[in-house]
């Protein structure tokens, strides 16, 4: 998630980007010689939304639980988090190197900033918690959370749930609850980066919002839910998507489409 603007490389040409030129970069990048970059690229990452699945599910149990705890997760243990990071990262490897969630100061009264985090590395699942040597709260160049904590969140979209349950063997009052929840479209994809001096892999992120509602009600910002996808040992196909293709590799074809072809060139 260590990612910083040290230098930049910008290989947009004509309405494509030169994804050749970007795998080049990719897999001449050591850890020698970190300073961390950053590639612009078009890609398609509709073809992603089944791993920022994982991510939008924990971002809205989140605001689940931040409701029912009236906003504020005192009672719930560090490692619930934890665990919910590490699922994660169990789903989706190798595909999905890293998995976490990140709070804003007002959600625990004992923690200023936390960020329970969950990447694999050598055959093993390790947990660690961000904010310990990472501050993201208050720097832009933490995109990944400052582009959505600092968007408008008051249409974000709701739902009403009836709720009927019992205490014992009393039935309690039904109740309407309004919940505010996160979509695909509502959250951010980075560029491919170099995760300078803690993975030292290229990786690209997904985060989400984690909601909850201020004293009138209405949707206040109270983190995001994140995942790292791993760029590294990929062979990625740039060609031109075909309906009857069925060879598709559905991760690797998020840069389908980059190649710098006219449309009528062939390969023999």
């Amino acid at each position: 998630m260590f990612y910083f603007d040290a230098w930049t490389y910008t290989i947009r040409k004509g309405g494509k980007s030169d994804a050749i030129t970007a795998l080049n970069i990719i897999g001449n990048t050591h850890t020698d010689m970190c300073s961390a970059s950053k590639l612009y690229l078009t890609l398609d990452f509709t073809l992603w939304n089944g791993y920022a699945n994982l991510a939008i599910y924990n971002a809205n149990y989140m605001s689940t639980i931040i409701y029912q705890n009236k906003g504020i997760l005192e009672s719930i243990p560090d490692l619930t988090f934890f665990n919910l990071a590490r699922n994660v990262v169990m789903t989706g490897s190798p595909q999905v190197f890293s998995s976490g969630l990140a709070f804003e100061p007002d959600v625990f009264s004992r923690y200023k900033a936390f960020a329970p985090y969950a990447y694999y590395k050598n055959g093993v699942i390790r947990l660690y918690d961000l904010s310990l040597s990472y501050v993201y709260q208050t720097s832009v160049d933490s995109e990944w959370y400052y582009n959505l904590e600092s968007r408008k969140w008051d249409n974000a979209s709701s739902i009403v749930t009836e709720r009927h349950q019992r205490n014992g063997s009393t039935d309690i009052q039904d109740e309407n609850i309004v919940m505010y929840f996160a979509k695909q479209e509502d959250g951010y994809w980075s560029q491919p980066y170099f995760d300078c001096g803690f993975s030292d892999i290229w990786l690209v992120t997904f985060s989400v919002p984690i909601f909850g509602q201020d004293a009138t009600g209405k949707p206040a910002f109270k983190g995001v839910a994140f995942i790292d996808m791993n760029l590294n040992d990929t062979d990625i196909n740039q060609c031109d998507l075909d309906d009857d293709d069925e060879s598709i590799d559905i991760f690797l074809n998020v840069f389908r489409g980059t190649h710098e072809c006219l449309p009528d060139t062939k390969v023999n």
